[in-house]
């Protein structure tokens, strides 16, 4: 075997044929866009465009599920991340399962009695309390929207190294044509592109490891990836500045992961889309296969990348100037001589991105329109709000593609906004478990805890973004390159200024900024459930209306004295079963809803029959 390592490839040579398999895609998300509108426009209403009247069915939902969150940054990231550091992703699979656990018997069928559109309802309703609901709603768009422009801007930057596609062309091209196909197709056009979408991220890792492997055999991947330490599964010692040990991993996981089933509006939108509480837990059911087999197959793409340049690393020669752009790099240096397989490749990546979008801009125009528009058009027939969602659909679209070119004017904005998402998502899930799990939680807790949290983990990710977190890998080299490899592509050999020693010892403010990105969303989350919890306690706790706002298990710890003394009804619940068998009847009762405001949900919701307790 030679000992040297030659990278060649060229952006010349995508095809045509790359480019017609590229076009492809485009072209069926925008028909399934069409095709819905079509079917549709006839009954045109929110029910059907936000919910599809919850007439959906479990398996393409199960698969929506797995790829709106499975996005590029599982593509091009995960196996960047063993590639540098190992194969401790692998904890995020029980984070997700414990996830996965959580959302199907504790928050899904809260949320489903509730009949929730908007999931920031459920605020409202328990805490009784509209600016919760809006506080809620106001986090999740923050994250979200300069998030969508991450999305678009990442990947087309990431492709355009290795492809002839330009930044600006992939960001105009795909945004467009996802916020044409969401925008008229409704939640129905992005289920059904996601499912598309599904198999075309899952063809493309397959791809990589299949060919990876024929070239290089099962086992001689993991055997050379074993011998430079990437092969970690179960590292236990702790360090909070690294991002390989287990506890760092799991910690910080485990928030992301349960805030994404259990709290935010993009998978919560689509569960309770289906037509009873059984058929929801059967598609979180149904998505866990589907997210640990592209899990599995991101991480073994990051085994074979390791196995291939391990003795010539491409970031350090300057070839790739992010680590993202490992996966590119790999696809046009191995398979590119095979005319299609760089366009299904790239067809992966953009499957991920317009699955990610599709979502978001469909759970930002229902968040929009049920927690702030609803009650000032309640007078305006079905097709007037079917519009006006589609409309900000449609806002949000644009308002993304504009992100996405100011990010590659201004590049601190990319780190910002990425760091925006985690430093919200633990606090935003705190205000949940607050609700659900802490009898006693009341609205002034919720905002004080919200906030605190809040504030220390922007400060902490923010900090990070502007006095740059080194970055902390392990071992490469570049001792087996070809002689002329650097001079090919006129790259001198040059350390990156902000790789550090694996040994990091912070100083100053530094200890605090300078530690895992994962932890930042657990800091957040801690800060935001105990502070909660004290001033909870200290303004005297709360009333809580109905036992359908607070966890089953709740109810069952509790003692009885503990419910006397903190003013909880025990009779909260009434009522026969069969009052929550029938979804699509309640359902149709909650159409009616939308057209009050969020004070008018709070004293329609305590009026409502009453479901018995899941």
């Amino acid at each position: 075997m030679n000992n040297q390592t030659t990278i060649a490839y060229s952006k010349h040579n995508f095809t045509i044929i790359d480019y017609l398999v590229f076009a492809a895609l485009l072209a069926v998300s925008s028909g399934i866009g069409v095709f819905f509108w079509c079917k549709d426009r006839k009954k045109a209403n929110n029910s059907a465009y936000l919910t599809g009247n919850r007439n959906l069915s479990v398996i393409p939902v199960a698969l929506s599920l797995a790829a709106s969150f499975m996005s590029t940054n599982t593509i091009l990231g995960v196996p960047a991340e063993v590639y540098l550091l190992g194969t401790q992703y692998s904890v995020h699979m029980i984070s997700f399962l414990i996830a996965i656990l959580l959302a199907s018997y504790i928050f899904m069928p809260l949320y489903y009695d509730l009949n929730v559109i908007s999931v920031n309802k459920y605020l409202s309703l328990r805490f009784q309390s509209p600016e919760i609901r809006i506080i809620g709603s106001l986090g999740f768009i923050l994250a979200t929207l300069p998030y969508m422009g991450v999305v678009l801007y990442g990947p087309s930057l990431a492709l355009s190294s290795v492809t002839p596609l330009s930044v600006n062309t992939s960001i105009l091209v795909v945004g467009a044509i996802c916020t044409f196909y969401t925008t008229m197709g409704g939640i129905k056009a992005v289920i059904w592109s996601d499912v598309i979408q599904f198999f075309l991220m899952l063809n493309c890792l397959l791809m990589v490891v299949i060919v990876g492997s024929f070239e290089m055999g099962f086992v001689e991947p993991w055997r050379i990836a074993n011998q430079g330490g990437r092969v970690n599964f179960f590292n236990f010692d702790f360090n909070i500045y690294r991002n390989d040990n287990f506890w760092v991993v799991f910690l910080g996981s485990v928030i992301g992961w349960t805030g994404v089933y259990c709290s935010k509006q993009t998978q919560v939108q689509r569960y309770c889309c289906l037509e009873s509480k059984e058929k929801a837990r059967q598609a979180l059911f149904w998505n866990v296969p589907g997210v640990l087999v592209i899990a599995i197959l991101a991480i073994w793409s990051g085994i074979i990348i390791y196995a291939k340049y391990h003795a010539c690393d491409p970031i350090s020669l300057g070839i790739v100037e992010r680590h993202d752009q490992m996966m590119p790099l790999y696809v046009q240096d191995t398979l590119s001589r095979i005319p299609g397989l760089s366009g299904v490749f790239v067809v992966g990546v953009f499957s991920g991105s317009l699955s990610t979008l599709s979502s978001g801009y469909n759970a930002l125009a229902t968040l929009t329109w049920d927690d702030f528009l609803r009650r000032h058009f309640s007078g305006t027939t079905d097709q007037t709000q079917a519009r006006i969602t589609k409309g900000l659909s449609a806002l949000y679209g644009l308002s993304s593609i504009g992100i996405a070119f100011f990010i590659g004017r201004l590049g601190t904005v990319l780190q910002a906004s990425a760091a925006l998402v985690g430093a919200i998502s633990g606090p935003l899930l705190a205000l949940f478990t607050l609700g659900i799990f802490i009898p006693f939680g009341n609205a002034k807790g919720a905002i004080g805890g919200f906030l605190s949290g809040l504030i220390i983990s922007l400060f902490m990710a923010l900090g990070a973004v502007f006095n740059l977190r080194p970055k902390i890998r392990l071992p490469v080299s570049t001792d087996n390159c070809s002689y002329d490899i650097s001079l090919a592509f006129g790259s001198p050999i040059s350390p990156d200024p902000y790789i550090k020693p694996w040994e990091y010892k912070p100083e100053g403010l530094n200890q605090f900024f300078h530690v895992s990105y994962y932890l930042i969303s657990f800091v957040g989350f801690l800060i935001s459930i105990t502070t909660g919890i004290v001033i909870s306690l200290l303004t005297g706790g709360s009333n809580v209306k109905d036992k359908r706002y607070l966890s089953p298990l709740v109810w069952w710890l509790l003692p009885k004295n503990l419910e006397d003394k903190k003013k909880i009804p025990t009779n909260g619940v009434n009522g026969s079963a069969s009052a929550s068998c029938d979804k699509k009847a309640n359902f149709n009762s909650e159409i009616e809803l939308l057209n009050q405001g969020v004070k008018d949900d709070i004293k329609l919701e305590s009026d409502t029959p009453k479901l018995s307790q899941v």
